[in-house]
């Protein structure tokens, strides 16, 4: 007899913590993701002129980066944890989740964009800095990130000046061509002295930039509590106005 699930128990890999043993965070948009055929709709020179809203509601129809799916499958086959990052807010890791089962890509943990500690104001190269501390205090000990795939230059730089072990997308495909990208990930992208030095050195001024930040976001996090207390009020008016007790 086929046991009754409810939608409650499907699996939530974007909650659950990743799994235990070396690890692999992959940046979705940009290495496995392909957004490229709605671009369009956020091109306009003027911020105000583009259109995010509709931009978001494609993330489910993005097409698949070959040279990313096959990468990340690689790895996969080759026993380590697959995590995904991504700037995408937070309301749309059940979407990204669905997604990658979809293209036949290891499902894994998502680390995102949280709209209530991130806003949408936090710079995207900001929010991954974030990932990689958060994934430092949380999950470092059984799952070690032995490599973080991502498309953007900037991002591999920063990272890499903290202490994580950064590829750029590129680099890690050429290695793959050539049949040495497991070898490559275990010598890393700069000796691991290195980037433990960077880490040690890096730690104290994130948690003084971060600080910064939540002060400044505090203001924005208290508007958006009232919001959703005023809202909450107004759900609970009914037909005449009374309030429901």
């Amino acid at each position: 007899m086929t046991e009754n699930r409810s939608f409650l128990d499907r699996p939530k890999p974007w909650l659950d913590a990743p799994r235990p043993g070396p690890t692999v965070v992959v940046d979705i948009d940009g290495v496995v993701a392909d957004m490229h055929n709605f671009e369009g709709l956020i091109a306009a020179p003027s911020y105000a002129d583009r259109d995010w809203k509709r931009f978001h509601t494609h993330f489910g129809e993005a097409s698949l980066n070959r040279a990313g799916g096959k990468l990340v499958r690689a790895l996969d086959s080759a026993g380590f944890t697959i995590a995904y990052s991504t700037t995408r807010l937070d309301q749309f890791n059940r979407t990204s989740d669905r997604w990658i089962r979809a293209k036949s890509l290891p499902p894994g943990h998502i680390e995102s964009r949280s709209l209530w500690v991130d806003g949408t104001v936090r710079r995207a190269l900001d929010v991954k800095r974030r990932h990689w501390w958060r994934w430092e205090n949380h999950y470092a000990e059984t799952s070690p990130i032995v490599a973080w795939i991502d498309d953007e230059p900037d991002a591999v730089d920063a990272l890499r000046g903290e202490g994580c072990p950064a590829w750029l997308f590129s680099e890690l495909v050429d290695r793959l061509k050539v049949g040495d990208v497991v070898p490559a990930l275990a010598s890393g992208p700069e000796p691991v002295d290195v980037l433990a030095a960077r880490k040690t050195e890096a730690l104290p001024l994130w948690e003084e930039f971060d600080e910064r930040f939540k002060v400044k976001h505090a203001r924005w996090q208290n508007r958006h509590a009232e919001r959703m207390r005023s809202r909450q009020q107004d759900q609970r008016v009914v037909g005449d106005g009374a309030v429901r007790v």
